[in-house]
């Protein structure tokens, strides 16, 4: 395993990752300055699986924040999806592409 950056999550103890594994997103917040997010497109092709991976991706968040908060997990869903919704429906935020279309 290569050295992870301070504030990186541990994979120890999850799933086993092999040669046939691939890193699809990674995201990164910082205080005060918003979100860096980084996207492989390759390794998902299709964006309509992109949407799958999201949904599965947010079913696993809700059960995170129920676990780590002592909330109820369908309400920690409805939380994440009225979240989602709003940014999606009124793009509250802009976005800002350093790199159109590709990774280095």
């Amino acid at each position: 395993m290569t050295d992870q950056p301070a504030g990186a999550i541990s994979l120890e103890g999850g799933d086993v990752l092999t040669e046939r594994s691939a890193e699809v997103a990674r995201i990164w917040i910082t205080d005060g300055a918003g979100a860096s997010v980084w996207i492989d497109a390759r390794v998902l092709g299709d964006a309509h699986a992109f949407g799958y991976l999201i949904a599965d991706t947010v079913r696993h968040a809700a059960r995170a924040y129920a676990g780590t908060y002592g909330l109820d997990e369908d309400a920690a869903l409805q939380a994440i999806v009225a979240g989602l919704s709003e940014q999606l429906r009124e793009q509250a935020s802009e976005i800002t592409t350093i790199q159109d279309g590709s990774l280095n």
